[in-house]
């Protein structure tokens, strides 16, 4: 089978992490090829990975599907302008699509190229969940209905477009990069909690330096820390800015240590109780989660919905930017390292379960291709 993978971008965030482990997963079975709406970034190794994989990566700098999502607001405007800029290279694009049999389109902004390839089968892994307060998700609703021959969802909040569009969907969580793997506890005092993401205020960093803040005095009598994963020394973002100045002014150093971005994430795992996903949109399902608790680790989530965190049990869920409850959640887990190291357990028993590639990939594949399980 010859598939063209359209995405938005191969090195940014939990997305292109999640297609990352698909092409590995396809790549020996497929002749594959990728297109991305954004270039590969110099300083991550991706572009390289998929070279090494024989998956040439092309660029594409058409707009995003002019549609916003849970936390992500797209604009409209400047995505049109690329559009128009890119014209003249349509014939580009319907070349490479001529040469597949199917495309598989890593989360709705690439569903944008759909149209130019009206011949071919479409599968969209619907990884976003669409706001339906965007001025065009009408027009842009009806856009899927037409192009899409079938989806995949990593959860049921994802599932609902696609199924309200009738779409055949099936509901086929993110796996785990590699088999769970249960990480042994550092000791269980002092407690050490862990935030793994993109410095971006819609992953709500800043929650978590403002909780610790909350309640810095209890932290420090229990010696725990907090560690930020995520920004670049080098070149620091304006948040990254903000949060460091909210912890020089506060004191915090002794509490809070901001980590440039790792992609050695089963190390700085490895080193931590906790992982905390402040996410104010209150999404507790996200590829940090997963990677977490296929170590062996529980996690602290912004979010109502009991599926991947199950309070006490795998975790525990705070009410989304709410940095009161947040902290005072922080408060009480710093002093409880056998209730954590007992969730984490826990959590790793729900990995083997669902995140396991072994398991998961073949019906992920399964699903794209159209074929039963």
């Amino acid at each position: 089978m010859r598939i063209l993978i359209a995405t938005h971008s191969i090195d940014w965030g939990g997305s292109a992490r999640s297609l990352r482990i698909l092409v590995r997963h396809l790549a020996a079975r497929h002749e594959l090829s990728v297109v991305s709406l954004l270039p590969p970034r110099p300083d991550r190794p991706m572009a390289a990975e998929y070279a090494a994989l024989g998956v040439p990566v092309r660029l594409f700098e058409w707009g995003w599907l002019p549609i916003s999502y849970k936390g992500v607001a797209v604009p409209e405007r400047e995505q049109d302008e690329r559009c128009e800029t890119m014209r003249p290279r349509i014939p580009e694009f319907k070349a490479w699509a001529k040469q597949a049999d199917l495309i598989l389109f890593n989360g709705y902004p690439a569903l944008s190229l759909a149209a130019l390839a009206p011949d071919i089968p479409k599968v969209l892994i619907a990884r976003e969940v669409a706001e339906k307060s965007s001025p065009r998700f009408d027009s842009v609703a009806q856009f899927i209905r037409m192009h899409v021959t079938r989806a995949v969802a990593i959860g049921s909040q994802e599932a609902e477009l696609p199924e309200h569009l009738g779409i055949p969907c099936q509901i086929i969580f993110n796996t785990a990069e590699h088999p769970p793997r249960f990480l042994d506890f550092p000791p269980l005092a002092p407690v050490r909690f862990g935030y793994f993401g993109q410095l971006a205020a819609s992953k709500g960093p800043r929650d978590l330096v403002r909780a610790t803040a909350t309640v810095a005095p209890a932290l420090r009598r229990a010696h725990a820390g907090v560690h930020i994963y995520g920004g670049n020394a080098a070149n620091p973002s304006p948040l990254q800015r903000r949060m460091q100045g909210t912890i020089e002014r506060n004191g915090l150093g002794d509490i809070i240590v901001l980590h440039d971005w790792t992609d050695n994430v089963e190390e700085a795992v490895r080193s931590v109780h906790c992982i905390v996903r402040p996410d104010p949109t209150g999404s507790p399902w996200g590829r940090d989660i997963i990677e977490a608790m296929s170590m062996g680790r529980p996690v602290i989530a912004a979010g109502t919905e009991e599926v991947f965190i199950k309070p006490g049990k795998t975790g525990w869920l705070v009410r989304p930017g709410d940095s009161a409850h947040l902290a005072a959640t922080l408060s009480v887990l710093s002093r409880s390292g056998m209730e954590l190291e007992k969730m984490g357990q826990n959590a790793f028993a729900f990995a083997q379960e669902h995140f396991d590639p072994v398991k998961t990939l073949p019906k992920l594949e399964a699903a794209i291709l159209g074929e039963k399980g």
